[in-house]
Protein backbone atom coordinates (compact mmCIF):
# COMPACT_ATOMS: atom_id res chain seq x y z
CA UNK A 1 0.00 0.00 0.00
CA UNK A 2 1.64 3.01 -0.90
CA UNK A 3 0.92 6.02 1.36
CA UNK A 4 1.84 9.70 1.17
CA UNK A 5 4.45 11.54 3.61
CA UNK A 6 0.99 13.25 5.32
CA UNK A 7 -0.83 9.98 6.04
CA UNK A 8 1.93 8.55 7.56
CA UNK A 9 2.42 11.32 9.77
CA UNK A 10 -1.52 11.50 10.45
CA UNK A 11 -1.56 7.32 11.06
CA UNK A 12 1.60 8.62 13.78
CA UNK A 13 -0.74 11.08 15.48
CA UNK A 14 -3.63 8.98 15.24
CA UNK A 15 -1.60 6.17 16.92
CA UNK A 16 -0.02 8.61 19.06
CA UNK A 17 -3.41 9.91 20.50
CA UNK A 18 -5.17 6.51 21.62
CA UNK A 19 -1.53 5.63 23.37
CA UNK A 20 -1.75 8.93 25.40
CA UNK A 21 -5.45 9.07 26.15
CA UNK A 22 -4.99 5.26 27.94
CA UNK A 23 -0.96 6.50 29.47
CA UNK A 24 -1.52 9.95 29.56
CA UNK A 25 -4.98 10.96 31.13
CA UNK A 26 -4.96 8.44 33.80
CA UNK A 27 -1.77 10.12 35.08
CA UNK A 28 -1.99 13.51 34.54
CA UNK A 29 -2.87 15.03 37.87
CA UNK A 30 -2.81 19.35 38.14
CA UNK A 31 -1.30 20.14 41.92
CA UNK A 32 -2.84 23.68 41.53
CA UNK A 33 -6.37 22.93 41.06
CA UNK A 34 -8.66 23.06 43.55
CA UNK A 35 -11.56 21.05 41.66
CA UNK A 36 -11.75 17.08 41.95
CA UNK A 37 -9.16 15.49 39.38
CA UNK A 38 -11.51 14.41 36.81
CA UNK A 39 -12.43 17.80 34.71
CA UNK A 40 -8.67 18.21 34.44
CA UNK A 41 -8.26 14.70 33.22
CA UNK A 42 -11.16 15.02 31.00
CA UNK A 43 -10.27 18.29 29.84
CA UNK A 44 -6.98 16.49 28.30
CA UNK A 45 -8.89 13.62 26.98
CA UNK A 46 -11.26 16.38 25.14
CA UNK A 47 -8.24 17.77 24.13
CA UNK A 48 -6.61 14.24 22.69
CA UNK A 49 -9.85 13.53 21.38
CA UNK A 50 -10.09 16.97 19.11
CA UNK A 51 -6.81 16.28 18.03
CA UNK A 52 -7.64 12.97 16.86
CA UNK A 53 -10.37 13.67 15.14
CA UNK A 54 -8.90 16.95 13.33
CA UNK A 55 -6.21 14.05 11.87
CA UNK A 56 -8.62 11.59 11.11
CA UNK A 57 -10.18 13.94 8.90
CA UNK A 58 -7.60 15.45 7.16
CA UNK A 59 -6.72 11.78 6.39
CA UNK A 60 -9.64 10.71 5.38
CA UNK A 61 -9.97 13.85 3.18
CA UNK A 62 -6.52 12.87 1.66
CA UNK A 63 -7.44 9.41 1.23
CA UNK A 64 -11.13 11.17 -0.81
CA UNK A 65 -8.74 13.12 -3.13
CA UNK A 66 -6.45 10.78 -4.08
CA UNK A 67 -8.89 7.95 -4.79
CA UNK A 68 -7.48 5.40 -2.23
CA UNK A 69 -9.62 3.66 0.37
CA UNK A 70 -8.56 2.50 3.58
CA UNK A 71 -8.99 -0.99 3.88
CA UNK A 72 -9.93 -1.34 7.83
CA UNK A 73 -12.90 0.55 7.33
CA UNK A 74 -15.90 0.53 9.84
CA UNK A 75 -18.64 -1.91 8.39
CA UNK A 76 -22.40 -2.58 10.01
CA UNK A 77 -21.00 -5.91 10.99
CA UNK A 78 -19.12 -4.89 13.28
CA UNK A 79 -20.71 -5.72 16.91
CA UNK A 80 -20.31 -2.31 18.48
CA UNK A 81 -20.48 0.06 15.91
CA UNK A 82 -25.18 -0.04 15.89
CA UNK A 83 -24.83 -0.04 19.68
CA UNK A 84 -22.34 3.05 19.61
CA UNK A 85 -24.28 4.95 17.11
CA UNK A 86 -27.79 4.23 19.12
CA UNK A 87 -26.03 5.88 21.89
CA UNK A 88 -25.26 8.72 19.87
CA UNK A 89 -28.93 9.24 19.11
CA UNK A 90 -29.82 9.14 22.42
CA UNK A 91 -27.24 11.46 23.92
CA UNK A 92 -28.31 13.89 21.38
CA UNK A 93 -31.90 13.45 21.64
CA UNK A 94 -31.74 14.00 25.48
CA UNK A 95 -29.67 16.65 24.93
CA UNK A 96 -31.78 18.70 22.85
CA UNK A 97 -34.71 18.09 25.04
CA UNK A 98 -32.96 18.76 28.38
CA UNK A 99 -33.99 21.42 30.85
CA UNK A 100 -30.50 23.13 30.17
CA UNK A 101 -28.55 21.87 27.04
CA UNK A 102 -25.56 23.67 27.66
CA UNK A 103 -24.74 21.94 30.87
CA UNK A 104 -26.07 18.85 29.47
CA UNK A 105 -23.90 19.23 26.51
CA UNK A 106 -20.50 20.42 28.35
CA UNK A 107 -21.62 19.02 31.89
CA UNK A 108 -21.29 20.58 35.46
CA UNK A 109 -18.31 22.87 36.17
CA UNK A 110 -17.59 20.34 38.83
CA UNK A 111 -17.47 17.34 36.96
CA UNK A 112 -17.65 18.16 33.09
CA UNK A 113 -19.44 14.99 32.60
CA UNK A 114 -21.57 15.68 29.47
CA UNK A 115 -22.51 14.54 25.84
CA UNK A 116 -19.23 15.98 24.82
CA UNK A 117 -17.21 14.32 27.27
CA UNK A 118 -19.10 11.33 26.06
CA UNK A 119 -18.46 11.71 22.50
CA UNK A 120 -14.57 12.10 23.13
CA UNK A 121 -14.98 8.64 24.53
CA UNK A 122 -16.56 7.92 21.45
CA UNK A 123 -14.71 8.99 18.77
CA UNK A 124 -11.80 7.50 20.28
CA UNK A 125 -13.02 4.04 19.93
CA UNK A 126 -13.71 4.65 16.48
CA UNK A 127 -10.24 6.23 15.43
Amino acid sequence: MSSTRLSAVLDGILEAGWLSAIIVTPLFFNIYSSRVFEPDKLTTLRSIALVMSAAWLVRWTEEKTIGRQRSREISWRTPLVLPTLLTIVVYLISTLFSLNPYTSFFGSYQRLQGTFTTFSYIVIFFI
